[in-house]
């Protein structure tokens, strides 16, 4: 009886811990996939400064393509999690609450890689001043969403889901100079993950 109790006691934090440094090496993995994407394509074409247009959310979309491996292109049909979905169709907030339903699936384009993550490019903020501001990060042309294990749950910011933030240089996890990291949202934890190698939260 006792040992039962202690393994009711303790067995669902052990869990936890372990799914949660199962997020983190997933994390890695798809910030050093991305990120030699992205090298790749500032070398062949330079900054995104060059390249991204407004509203050309396709421009983006495309020039990855060539550099990841693709198990699945899904454009704005069906066939990947829908980031902007109600309900259990779409991602929620750390806390559990769904997050906004703030734009539809026309803008944005997703890719599923032979990996199991998904990539998801949205139009907004999209522009090649380079100028906006979000998630404790500066100077962003463009978000990036990855969910590090695709359609498995729990489809959460700050779990397996997270923000990366494109620049004029290169692809940087947003939150890194202010380490922003709320935690009832999850949103902008993306660095902190990375710097501490853990959630520590």
């Amino acid at each position: 009886m006792i040992i039962g109790v202690i393994a009711a006691m303790t067995i669902p934090t052990l869990i936890n811990k372990t799914d949660k440094q199962e997020y983190v090496s997933k994390l890695k993995k798809a910030y050093s996939t991305m990120t030699q994407a992205t090298n790749r394509i500032i070398a062949e074409e330079g900054s995104p400064k060059n390249w991204i247009q407004a509203g050309d959310i396709d421009g983006v979309y495309t020039r990855y393509k060539k550099y990841l491996s693709v198990a699945k292109d899904c454009g704005t049909a069906t066939g990947c999690l829908n980031q902007f979905g109600s309900g259990s169709a779409g991602y929620k907030y750390l806390s559990g609450g769904g997050a906004p339903n703030w734009n539809s699936s026309t803008d944005n384009r997703r890719l599923v890689l032979s990996d199991g993550m998904q990539v998801i490019f949205h139009s907004n903020p999209l522009n090649n001043n380079c100028s906006f501001n979000a998630w404790g990060s500066l100077g962003i042309c463009t978000v990036i969403f990855i969910d590090v294990n695709g359609e498995k749950g729990p489809n959460r910011y700050g779990r397996d889901y997270f923000v990366f933030a494109l620049k004029e240089n290169g692809l940087y996890p947003v939150g890194c100079e202010s380490a922003f990291c709320q935690g009832t949202a999850g949103d902008g934890c993306t660095c902190k993950v990375l710097r501490e190698n853990a959630m520590n939260y």
